[in-house]
């Protein structure tokens, strides 16, 4: 049994860490990412607006679970280009290494789009520092959503011209329409959708937590883009394991081969 065990067991993958040029942290290519992180948030407000009745219910177990989901892969989704980014930064400082080591000089310019582990974090922020003044600005003025009078019914009409009832009534007929704040709120309540929906099922007391909190709920899925791009040294370092392993494995399978066209030939002599 234990045999067994140790057959499944797959090998561990090898790193192989080589040197690279560490870029600056506040580099001109993080600006440029900072649209592309921008953009993705801008997808997930899209989709929340058209797909955001699926994921609602009244029963708050499948409301947690579902939005939990949403939100990690939101996060997930970050995380991947982060990581793809950081290990394309990796081997840029890698490349300029190399030059380094030979004596070639290395532009400024393209030292400073190298991997620097600061970068994701600089790009992350810069990219959800719109959304965090936009919430911001609704935060500081929310406040806590309560019955809304609705359209009185037709039988009633006939009573307003009374004036013992018409000043009463009248306050049914006043409409103060759409204000910024309920804009802002409109745009808050999209941004942090999978918290929206959670924090509805607890009344108007939970909403305006949400909506103070907004600023930093809307930050949650860009944390996965800084985490991803944190890992590009190890990503490009089993890239170069891997490369190490597949040499390891073809000079054994020509060892192989060598030694059988040995004993083929030694068995052909003895023959003759």
């Amino acid at each position: 049994m234990q045999n067994n065990n140790t057959k499944k067991q797959k090998p561990k993958r090898e790193l192989v860490y080589k040197p690279y040029l560490k870029g600056n942290w506040h580099g001109s290519d993080a600006l440029k990412k900072v649209l592309k992180v921008l953009s993705y948030y801008l997808i997930f407000a899209f989709l929340f607006v058209v797909t955001g009745s699926f994921f609602s219910s009244d029963t708050p177990g499948v409301a947690w679970g579902a939005n939990l989901v949403i939100l990690i892969l939101c996060a997930a989704l970050l995380y991947n280009e982060g990581a793809r980014e950081g290990e394309s930064q990796v081997a840029l400082g890698e490349i300029a290494y190399g030059r380094k080591e030979a004596g070639k000089e290395v532009p400024q310019a393209e030292q400073s789009r190298c991997f620097h582990p600061l970068k994701g974090w600089f790009t992350a922020l810069c990219a959800v520092l719109p959304l965090i003044l936009l919430t911001g600005a609704y935060a500081v003025q929310a406040q806590k959503q309560v019955y809304q009078l609705q359209a009185l019914p037709e039988w009633v009409s006939s009573y307003e011209s009374g004036s013992e009832v018409m000043l009463p009534l009248s306050y049914y007929q006043a409409n103060g329409g759409i204000t910024p704040a309920d804009i802002l709120r409109l745009i808050t309540r999209v941004l942090v959708f999978p918290f929206a929906q959670i924090a509805r099922l607890y009344g108007a007391d939970a909403l305006l937590t949400l909506d103070r909190w907004s600023p930093l709920l809307v930050c949650v899925p860009a944390l996965g883009y800084p985490l991803g791009y944190l890992t590009g040294p190890r990503s490009r370092a089993a890239v170069h394991g891997d490369i190490k392993s597949n040499n390891k494995k073809y000079q054994r399978r020509q060892r192989k081969a060598m030694k059988a066209r040995q004993q083929r030939a030694e068995k052909k002599n003895e023959l003759i």
